[in-house]
């Protein structure tokens, strides 16, 4: 069900995913977790299980709201955004931090096995939030929409 992921020092500028080795193209079954609430959902006192899209979506908003280099478990991986350290500063806005940020979710969203490309992206400030519009292709042919909210502090 996880890729594996091959320690490999000879290209350092080989890109991550074609550093990992997966053999679906398909997430499989994950537990369902509510970020609003920041629990995992249980039926019947067993983990409520999504898959196909509803799994990529979560996979998606993860991906968007885990801070980069912050967990020992996604070392090495480029998993996660910065989007709460770019943004969390009183200056004005150069462009810069929206054009980091969109490079990590472009990059960082086909590490998902179903991810083939990220068709669309979009980014709005609305007060101390960041919304994001994220379109992604599937190996399958099926394009998902998803809209991430990532509040951050103004430092």
């Amino acid at each position: 069900m996880f890729p594996t992921i091959i320690e490999d020092n000879s290209n350092n500028n080989q890109p991550i995913r074609e550093k990992i080795i997966s053999t679906s193209t398909e997430l499989g079954n994950t537990p369902f977790f509510d970020y609003q609430n920041k629990q995992i959902i249980l039926e019947n006192g067993s983990p409520k299980l999504i898959s196909n899209v509803e799994a990529v979506r979560q996979w998606i908003v993860l991906f968007v709201t885990t801070p980069k280099n912050t967990y020992k478990i996604y070392d090495g991986t480029d998993f996660g955004t910065s989007i709460r350290k770019l943004f969390g500063k009183k200056t004005l806005n150069n462009g810069y931090e929206e054009a980091e940020v969109e490079r990590e979710i472009r990059e960082g969203l086909p590490l998902c096995p179903a991810i083939s490309r990220v068709t669309n992206f979009n980014m709005e400030k609305v007060g101390r939030i960041v919304k994001i519009y994220v379109e992604v292709e599937l190996f399958n042919g099926d394009l998902v929409n998803e809209t991430i909210d990532v509040s951050y502090l103004v430092r």
